[in-house]
């Protein structure tokens, strides 16, 4: 199987768990913004699964919500 290319055009990173509520282990907004802007852009993969493994090995956060093209 060949590897496609996908543009990932809006992702939601699962944060909700940071920090246990603690406000000063929580992301600021400013930091999760950032987060989910490294996370936009091409990516290869050989299919959605395995799009959102190499998303969480990069940024180390499963991807809640994932908005994407499959480019040639």
């Amino acid at each position: 199987m060949k590897p496609k290319n996908y543009q990932v055009r809006e992702i939601e990173l699962y944060l909700s768990e940071v920090g246990d509520g603690d406000p000063d282990l929580q992301f600021t907004p400013e930091e999760e913004y950032v987060m989910h802007q490294r996370c936009l852009g091409r990516w290869t993969a050989y299919n959605e699964d395995d799009l959102r493994n190499r998303i969480f090995d990069f940024i180390g956060y499963h991807a809640e919500h994932l908005k994407y093209e499959v480019r040639p």
